[in-house]
């Protein structure tokens, strides 16, 4: 009887696989010779189906937003130190990659559709630094002007399950007005991604977008464009 792996050497176990997967893949797609060597990341993949946004989901996520913000415009004057850090967090994180490599990683995230943006649930991550930079950036508005502001981009579709902003298209919500975290954070996908960018000086990378246990899409990127690769035919 063979003996159960501990879960952490299981998973261990998993990565291997699908990025030996990835690379195979990866080997049967005709490259010009000068692309050679071209990076392989592994980003997870977002697989869940759209829906009609729920109007309990709606809701929930407005009544959340308006607690947040009359927590914000109920201390009066805006904290001036607070709003510079999340500014200058904001601004380093968009500022991280130069706009060839920016575009690369943007299309990384487009090929796994997301998968971070499925813990925003009905908050968005939405919280009162985020607000408090919003209220500052919209100096006309008042409480009602920002509710109203964040309801007019809430999308009539939206993932299953994920952020009430999710969609097929990204983040409806323009990046001035997304959370502080959602626009500095970066997955580990990413991440590597970055790294072997500057590492290997590529233009070009391959992404694979897997869930758990297999790799459900592939692309080949750069700059300007993604070709999807249909794994069916390469497997």
């Amino acid at each position: 009887m063979t003996a159960r792996l501990p879960p952490i050497a299981a998973q261990r176990v998993r990565n291997a696989n699908i990025r030996e997967q990835a690379e195979r893949i990866a080997r049967s797609v005709e490259l010009h010779p000068e692309h050679a060597p071209v990076p392989v990341v592994v980003v997870p993949a977002n697989t869940r189906e759209t829906e009609p946004l729920p109007p309990r989901s709606r809701r929930a996520f407005l009544e959340r937003l308006q607690a947040t913000v009359q927590r914000v415009y109920t201390v009066g004057a805006i904290n001036e130190d607070a709003l510079a850090t999340a500014e200058e967090s904001a601004a380093a994180s968009n500022a991280a990659a130069p706009g060839d490599d920016a575009a690369i990683l943007g299309r990384s995230c487009a090929t796994c559709r997301g998968e971070c943006c499925t813990a925003g649930g009905d908050h968005a991550f939405l919280r009162d630094d985020s607000i408090t930079r919003v209220r500052a950036t919209h100096v006309a508005l008042d409480e009602d002007g920002v509710l109203a502001l964040y309801a007019a981009h809430l999308p009539s579709r939206h993932y299953r399950g994920s952020c009430v902003y999710h969609t097929t298209e990204g983040c409806a919500l323009p990046r001035a007005l997304r959370s502080n975290l959602c626009n500095r954070y970066v997955c580990g996908g990413v991440t590597q991604l970055r790294s072997a960018l500057a590492s290997s000086g590529a233009s070009i990378a391959f992404i694979a977008a897997a869930d758990s246990v297999h790799v459900r899409r592939m692309a080949l990127i750069n700059a300007t464009e993604s070709r999807p690769i249909a794994l069916t035919e390469l497997a």
